[in-house]
């Protein structure tokens, strides 16, 4: 049966729409409704390629792979239960498995990206100083997430690059509201030294 979301529109779907919208079309997608994998689809895919943009070589890396998170995501979303994961944890765990399997192609350690020069390209049409200054900004913030704890930095992942809640980043990492709220505390705190302190040496 074909979904119907009459207060949706599929040409732009709206971030403000509710989890248990997205549950409900995410339950019919499960059940082989096209039109509802394709809202999942045009809903999550920017934060998806923000999220992978950051964290590999190229854009085109960037494309390919999102493009293969959400290949993967419609190859498995009859097994998708809404429970008790959300859709949005259960597509951050494919994207976060994808960048994994790209590193592993690669055989390089996914935390040393940075130090392996891995900068993310920018849309050549952009201004080459204003680029410049930007990959510059990303390459100090990824030298600074770098220092985090493994925890923390995937707090910063999930609730600033993937735009997880933090109720749904709970969910993903596996702990409590109140464990993902101190960690995200004192990874913010430390970035905000590191950065400052990087500004201070330059």
């Amino acid at each position: 049966m074909s979904m119907s979301v009459p207060t949706l529109s599929l040409d732009a779907p709206s971030r403000d729409i509710s989890e248990e919208d997205i549950k409900t079309i995410a339950v019919r997608a499960s059940d082989n409704d096209p039109t509802a994998f394709t809202y999942l689809y045009r809903l999550y895919f920017s934060q998806v390629f923000t999220f992978i943009n950051f964290r590999v070589s190229s854009r085109e890396d960037a494309e390919d792979l999102t493009n293969a998170v959400f290949e993967k995501a419609l190859g498995a979303i009859d097994r998708y239960r809404p429970k008790p994961a959300q859709f949005s944890t259960w597509l951050y765990t494919i994207a976060k498995n994808c960048i994994i399997d790209h590193y592993r192609k690669r055989r390089l350690p996914v935390d040393d990206e940075a130090e392996a020069g891995v900068i993310p390209s920018l849309d050549p049409s952009v201004d080459p100083v204003a680029r410049l200054l930007l990959e510059e900004r990303k390459r100090t913030l990824r030298e600074a997430l770098l220092e985090l704890t493994a925890d923390q930095r995937e707090v910063v992942e999930c609730r600033f690059f993937f735009e997880l809640s933090i109720q749904e980043t709970a969910l993903a990492m596996d702990k409590t509201e109140g464990a993902i709220k101190a960690l995200q505390f004192r990874a913010l705190e430390n970035l905000h030294r590191l950065l400052t302190e990087d500004l201070l040496t330059t």
